[in-house]
């Protein structure tokens, strides 16, 4: 084990972003789905669980982004037909299972779906549907975050092949500008008191730029400077614990019309930060229980941990009867084991099956044309 404060050797992150597998970032998963676990179900210590949800679009953009850019080094190009098959493999039976139970519930209980809700979960709208709104409570208000992934997946494959083959800086360029966009329009909306700040909170439009700060971090690793600062910010393994102070300072201690406006942008460059740090600093023992397996399994199975958490905070309040910690114990062990059946009855069958729209290297593909002069190539396969 690396000694705890300083960490050898300077060229761990070059190693660490050819992998097929990323350390640290199983566990941070498992952090940020704990963290909206933990504030919506009123856990004594109150945690922003908007950080969490930040965290999770930060890495689908650094993730999405790495896997396209690695398919185009393989092939020479990328298969949207079959991105979208892989997309749909992963996401929609593990998220269509929970509508119809959800549905199936509420029915029973009394509380029918309005035909706009159902036609925006069934949709992957319920984002505008909180947007317009004023984000009611419902069981399924929270997927608001997954339609917003979801429309990231849609939209972003397309502009990647476009801007991708006129090369990196182009690239780059167009994700800056679309990140640029969101903020501004997201400002002007929320401080100019067009609209509330369910609709900023909601809208893939206003939260564009929190993917997009992922997709620039998988964009730039292979530029020499960021390789140099990425080792500058973990050449101590106690740094991250500084940028998760100033995480929490930009989220807690500054007002609505920052957290609105910019707010949203700072937090996700400070969590693109931690990411970097963290795929360094995975084996010192300030950071090594990130790669703890059952830390790793919850990150694997955080998706569905998001789907039932309200169900499980339910189970909490209904069996454990009073006391904050014994709700929040009870409820955090009945969504996991919600999460386990899902991930072993619904998700793992699938999952096969998206092994089958794998990119397929063609042996005639000539490496892209690209000006950055990547410091690394990725090697292993999506």
């Amino acid at each position: 084990m690396q000694n705890v404060d300083t960490v050898r050797p300077t060229n761990i992150f070059r190693d660490v972003i050819t992998r097929s597998h990323l350390p640290a970032l199983d566990g941070l998963r498992a952090v940020a789905v704990f963290t909206v676990v933990a504030a919506h179900a009123d856990f004594p210590l109150r945690i922003p669980g908007d950080l969490g949800v930040s965290a999770f679009f930060v890495l689908s953009g650094f993730l999405i982004t790495r896997l396209l850019l690695r398919e185009r080094e393989r092939t020479g190009g990328v298969s949207i037909r079959r991105f979208y098959a892989r997309r749909t493999m992963r996401i929609f039976p593990a998220y269509y299972a929970f509508l119809l139970l959800s549905y199936a519930i509420d029915a029973h209980a009394g509380q029918r779906w309005s035909p706009t809700l159902l036609a925006n979960t069934l949709t992957y709208t319920v984002n505008y549907f909180n947007a317009f709104n004023h984000h009611p409570t419902t069981s399924v208000a929270h997927a608001w975050s997954l339609a917003v992934e979801e429309q990231f997946y849609l939209l972003w494959p397309l502009a990647f092949v476009i801007l991708a083959a006129r090369g990196r800086r182009a690239l780059i360029g167009g994700v800056s500008l679309a990140a640029l966009a969101a903020v501004s329009w997201r400002s002007w909306l929320i401080l100019g008191g067009h609209v509330d700040a369910s609709y900023v909170y909601n809208a893939f439009d206003t939260r564009l730029d929190n993917l997009a700060v992922g997709c620039l971090l998988a964009l730039a690793v292979d530029y020499e400077r960021v390789v140099a600062a990425a080792t500058m910010l973990a050449k101590r393994s106690w740094f991250p614990i500084g940028v998760l102070g100033l995480l929490l300072t930009s989220r807690l201690a500054l007002p609505d019309a920052y957290h609105y406006s910019i707010g949203f942008t700072i937090d996700a460059l400070l969590v693109a930060v931690l990411i970097a740090q963290l795929l360094q600093l995975y084996r010192t023992r300030l950071w090594s229980w990130l790669e703890w397996p059952a830390v790793r399994y919850l990150g694997t199975i955080s998706y569905p941990i998001y789907l039932y958490h309200q169900w499980g905070a339910s189970v909490g309040r209904r069996v454990a009867g009073s006391g904050q910690l014994a709700e929040f114990g009870v409820g955090v062990i009945a969504t996991i084991l919600l999460a386990t059946g899902s991930y072993f009855v619904i998700e793992r069958p699938f999952l096969k099956l998206k092994a089958r729209y794998a990119p397929v290297t063609r042996a005639n593909a000539s490496p892209p044309e690209d000006r950055a002069q990547p410091a690394v190539a990725f090697a292993a396969s999506a």
